[in-house]
């Protein structure tokens, strides 16, 4: 069975040097051990791993909060940093061993040393790297890493661009390196190009026999439920151990179900299906419980197990029903279907949770809750970030949460070179092996609006079927490794028939509905064609308090020619005419629309920036959801932001909840009533209903001004519908309502607005009090 297992994790402690590119260059530094290190006269501190650079340098005092005030600046000033990160280890054994060295993740361009001798260079931020090394580089005793990280922006500048290649004003040096975008600067985020080792290390013999890889999953699901057929792909290394006598033992449990395979190993890859009665299914939340099957697969021989893998598994299906192109009579399809149910979706975008993504996974659970809470039943995993943790992923099939899964590329025309697809494909390739073993995964897409970009960028004259990335190497890369899995090319997708029909998203039946950001009951938000949005929001100030967290005292107000506030919206600079400087006065203007003024008070403003987004994310949900099922989804823009700043997200940075949170939650219950918008004097009244069976509700509806009640009664709503119970009188179009409803023991609220804008903001909150409904 080989040695003993020596696993060393690598993480905690390392030293961190840091230089400018010109001292770099001036003093022909060469450092590629801790000695060279210590005697290059260059800035060394402690640094940690997983981490980013610039946590260590505010720790060790160099620097302020790089989130606070105008010190977002400061950071343009590191981005041709040099960074050393050395690390001493020991090893028990090395002479006739080999060892494997894994990196989780580094950011981004980095030369490894191993002992003094140049092991590998990375070129990409999401992926991990093995290296397998052995006792030519190793010493029994004492060892060292070094790893020199190349500052991206210098990288960059050894790049070919051709015409072709476009993207946002601060990206076009993102579009040749793999690093994750939005540290390039984006509307949601700061520009922080960073650096560091900010996943795991370790280093661990080679065993002499392992898996490879394996993936067990679902082939088919009888209609009926009543038995699931599975597959399970294997591929091991025995070394040079002869194939005769080895099986593969495969045993799945999950409460009274359970499964069991053996299998003669022929190969050192193989392929076996069986059947499994009566299985217990895995479900996404509104729709049944995900069950989990404890899954352990062990390679043996004569009773003795010389490799294992444990993970969990769920049975479920999930299949995307979709059309090209869709009509203003709602004639075309985007609809997910699990386990051959419809599903209707409701969602929200997940974006990196931290600027500096070492502190990611930190904020996984925390920021899951808030989904859960609000009782969402997918996440998509935007394209302008980062692969997220394993973590995340487990969460999710635990907590029966889909997952829609952007490949890590955004709002560009990307370089098609072959350097660069092979470097991709070796990312997909990672990726999708890591990640195809979970539950939640309902679906890879290509990437986020680069479909749009060719209209944005180029007005159509190149295809965008045409793309190397989306339409070849993914394609490929899951036909070989997750061909069961559903893959949409981009987000929103424009196959053939689209490009040749439209030079625009109104008729695709998958869109972003982000618009004019205008009134949010407008023309586009209420009229789109759209029978799901993976993208829709609107702004929202946060509290005061988390304001001045993030903003200095003297920045605080006004707003109007506020550099802090520019650069917290996310310009990486105070001027005016900076590309994302607009979002400032959108939020504003925002206010304007529904109140009719913009306040003259922090205070104020922040209020009634709050109400906007409230009720127009809640009116965003609720238009889709008493048209289901014409509309069959909505992924709402963001559950919580990744830094310090005024955005989209309906929960700030500091985890402090805005309005829109509150109204989400009442707008998703799984039994709503929802106000449609006046038609003449009438306003009709839906009963949704997401469960899969008919649910009896009593329900009154009461004008809160007034104290008046307007309709009460009882009524079944249908399983998994959408349905008119009442229509009221709207002839009196100063009404507040207030929705009351009981279901299953179960007391709910919500309200609707029937008010034209604009608003009275007192009186607004005084209704929203009488109510007795939770704002903030």
């Amino acid at each position: 069975m080989g040695a003993k297992m020596q696993k060393i994790v690598l993480d905690g402690i390392w030293e961190l040097g840091i230089c400018s590119n010109d001292t770099f260059r001036k003093n022909k530094i060469n450092i590629v051990d801790l000695d060279s290190l210590c005697n290059s006269n260059i800035t060394v501190i402690e640094g940690h791993v997983p981490g980013n650079y610039e946590i260590d340098l505010e720790k060790a005092g160099i620097i302020e909060n790089p989130f606070y005030g105008k010190n977002l600046l400061k950071s343009l000033d590191r981005e041709m940093d040099h960074l050393f990160y050395g690390k001493k280890f020991v090893l028990d054994k090395v002479i006739n061993e080999k060892y494997i060295l894994q990196f989780d993740g580094i950011d981004t361009i980095a030369d490894i040393y191993l002992n003094g001798s140049l092991l590998a260079h990375t070129e990409n931020m999401l992926r991990g790297y093995e290296f397998e090394v052995g006792e030519e580089l190793l010493n029994k005793g004492d060892n060292e890493l070094l790893v020199h990280i190349i500052p991206v922006s210098l990288e960059a500048r050894k790049y070919d661009n051709p015409l072709f290649q476009n993207g946002l004003k601060y990206e076009m040096d993102s579009l040749n390196i793999r690093k994750s975008p939005y540290m390039y600067g984006w509307d949601i985020f700061p520009r922080m190009l960073s650096g560091g080792i900010w996943k795991s290390v370790r280093i661990f013999n080679k065993p002499d026999f392992r898996f490879i890889q394996s993936y067990l999953f679902v082939r088919n699901l009888n209609t009926d439920y009543s038995s699931a057929q599975l597959e399970f792909f294997y591929e091991v290394d025995l070394n040079e151990a002869p194939y005769h006598g080895f099986e593969i033992v495969l045993e799945g449990h999950c409460k009274e179900s359970s499964f069991s395979m053996n299998w003669d190993v022929w190969s050192k890859a193989g392929h076996f299906t069986f059947d499994v009665e009566n299985p217990l299914l895995w479900w996404p939340r509104r729709s049944g419980e995900p069950e989990l099957y404890d899954v352990k697969v062990q390679l043996k021989k004569d009773g003795v197990c010389y490799a294992q893998k444990d993970f969990r598994f769920g049975i479920r299906t999930v299949e995307l029903q979709k059309t090209s192109l869709t009509d203003e009579n709602g004639k075309g399809e985007f609809c997910f279907w699990v386990n051959h149910k419809k599903t209707f979706i409701l969602g929200t975008n997940w974006v990196p949770l931290d600027s500096l993504p070492s502190r990611g996974k930190e904020r996984i659970e925390p920021s899951l809750k808030l989904v859960e809470d609000l009782d969402c039943n997918m996440i998509r995993c935007w394209g302008g970030g980062y692969y997220e943790d394993d973590y995340l992923y487990d969460r999710c099939d635990e907590l029966g949460i889909l997952v829609w899964q952007d490949f890590m590329q955004a709002c560009g025309l990307y370089p098609e070179n072959e350097a660069f697809l092979r470097n991709f494909e070796e990312e997909v390739v990672w990726q999708v092996r890591r990640l195809r073993q979970h539950a939640c995964l309902a679906l890879w897409s290509g990437d986020n609006e680069n479909d749009m970009s060719y209209g944005w960028l180029t007005n159509y004259r190149l295809d965008p079927n045409q793309n190397r990335n989306t339409r070849k190497i993914i394609p490929q890369v899951l036909r070989m490794n997750d061909y069961i899995r559903e893959y949409l090319p981009s987000s929103p997708y424009m196959d053939e028939t689209a490009y040749r029909y439209s030079t625009t998203d109104t008729y695709l039946p998958e869109q972003h509905l982000w618009g004019p950001r205008d009134y949010y009951k407008g023309d586009y938000y209420r009229n789109a064609f759209a029978h799901f949005a993976s993208e829709t929001g609107y702004h929202g100030c946060p509290s005061v308090e988390s304001i001045k967290k993030f903003i200095t005292p003297e920045g605080l107000w006004p707003y109007k020619d506020n550099g802090e506030w520019l650069l917290h919206a996310s310009s990486p600079t105070m001027k005016k005419d900076e590309t994302y400087a607009y979002r400032i006065e959108l939020m504003a203007n925002q206010i304007k629309v529904l109140f009719g003024e913009v306040p003259d008070n922090l205070e104020d403003f922040a209020c009634m920036s709050q109400i906007s987004q409230a009720e127009a994310k809640k009116y965003f949900i609720e238009r889709f959801r008493i048209g289901k099922w014409r509309r069959t989804g909505i992924i709402w823009w963001n559950v919580i932001d990744g830094c310090p700043q005024f955005s989209d997200a309906v929960v700030d940075y500091y985890y402090n909840k805005k309005m829109a949170y509150y109204y989400i939650k009442r707008s998703q219950a799984r039994t709503a009533l929802i106000f449609d918008e006046p038609a003449g004097h009438n306003v009709q009244l839906y009963g949704v209903n997401d469960y899969g069976i008919d649910k009896d509700i009593k329900f009154k509806v009461t004008d809160v001004i007034t104290d008046r009640i307007i309709y009460e009664g009882e009524t079944s709503l249908p399983a998994d519908s959408s349905v008119v119970i009442a229509s009221v009188d709207a002839s009196e179009h100063h009404a507040f309502f207030l929705l009351e409803w009981t279901c299953d023991g179960k007391k709910f609220k919500n309200h609707y607005v029937l008010w034209n804008p604009p608003f009275n903001k007192d009186l607004y909150m005084e209704c929203i009090r009488k109510a007795g409904l939770q704002s903030v």
